[in-house]
């Protein structure tokens, strides 16, 4: 049974660029080992009840027939998918890795504005985990409880990718390296 409840473990990597088997996709076997990749970097404040998966409703227009006034077909487009967090306590190279812009250990500095992507992985406190193989980073200064944490907006975006969904959930039993 599925609830994905609260976020226990956050993490965003470069994007995805190939799987193993496109006929399958990625596999948990996969995200493992994207996890367990030193330049993969875990998110370790995430400020509050600020963590957000949403998806909106999708856009629907129906047509009528003006003969019968009965609906005779429709159209529609999915809404939106995003992940929503602010961290409420970084580093410079981390505020960089999100919001762009240049970074020392001392300083960061407001860079000209340049699309930044991630894949984006998300644990749930139940163990389902939530990846965006590739997600448009769009993140900012956000006023939280009299500091400025950095709110982050996540969405995915198609892969470009033979056999890799814009986004998969996986069941923890899944996420193991391969041995």
């Amino acid at each position: 049974m599925i609830t994905a409840v609260e976020i226990d473990e956050l993490y965003y990597a470069e994007p995805i660029k190939t799987v193993t088997t496109p006929a399958t996709g990625l596999s948990g076997a996969e995200v493992a080992a994207i996890l367990k990749n030193a330049a993969t970097k875990k998110v370790q404040n995430v400020h509050g009840d600020t963590y957000q998966y949403e998806e909106a409703e999708a856009s629907v227009t129906r047509y009528k027939n003006a003969l019968t006034g009965e609906y005779y077909r429709e159209t529609s487009e999915p809404g939106e998918v995003k992940i929503n967090f602010t961290i409420g306590e970084y580093d410079y190279a981390t505020k960089a890795d999100l919001q762009g812009g240049k970074a020392t250990e001392k300083n960061w500095e407001r860079g000209k504005y340049k699309p930044i992507h991630k894949c984006v992985i998300g644990k749930t406190k139940d163990g389902v985990y939530v990846v965006f193989p590739k997600a448009a980073i769009n993140a900012r200064g956000s006023n939280t409880d009299k500091a400025v944490g950095l709110a982050v907006s996540a969405v995915p975006l198609s892969t470009g990718v033979e056999g890799l969904a814009s986004e998969k959930w996986f069941d923890e039993s899944e996420v193991v390296p391969v041995a």
